[in-house]
């Protein structure tokens, strides 16, 4: 998704990439193996030089490890990394309410996963039955996290296997 937002302190537009299927190749991959565990949650262009790319990312294990990653030069592009704490928090908070509903009884939860996609990030809540709360659930959105309800598919068992003659 590209937004276009407008600088409050001038008159000029900014290009701001949210979507990371759309960062240049040559930093997608010049960025992991740089440092494969961070995880990149958006991008955007600089608003005065568009050879200089601001990364926001996750799992930052130690800052440090960013330090030596500010002003690094991939392939034609100078990239900046900042630590996005509005994804952090957001993702805790989604966390927090995933744990929720996998300790109330009437949601049925068994499992549940949180996946960061270049196209939104959004969780899978694993039930063992549809329940209404669960299914109230299902396509809504929570801090900017789509949530997604699955009924959990188990093979057929050799007993209620119909044998074809």
């Amino acid at each position: 998704m590209t937004l276009i937002e407008k600088n409050p302190t001038n008159t000029t537009f900014i290009n701001k990439n949210l979507s990371l299927n759309k960062l240049p190749l040559e930093i997608r991959e010049g960025f992991h193996i740089v440092d494969n565990s961070i995880t990149l949650t958006k991008w955007e262009f600089n608003s005065t030089n568009t050879k200089i790319i601001n990364l926001y990312a996750t799992d930052i294990r130690n800052e440090s490890d960013i330090k030596g990653l500010q002003g690094k030069k991939i392939g034609n592009y100078t990239i900046y990394v900042t630590r996005d704490t509005e994804f952090e928090r957001n993702r805790a908070y989604v966390q927090q309410q995933l744990t929720q509903f996998w300790n109330n009884p009437d949601y049925q939860v068994s499992d549940t996963e949180m996946i960061n996609d270049p196209n939104g990030p959004y969780a899978i809540l694993w039930c063992y039955r549809l329940t209404p709360e669960n299914q109230k659930l299902d396509n809504t959105t929570i801090k900017g996290w789509k949530i997604l309800v699955y009924v959990e598919s188990y093979p057929p068992s050799p007993e209620k296997t119909i044998k074809s003659k």
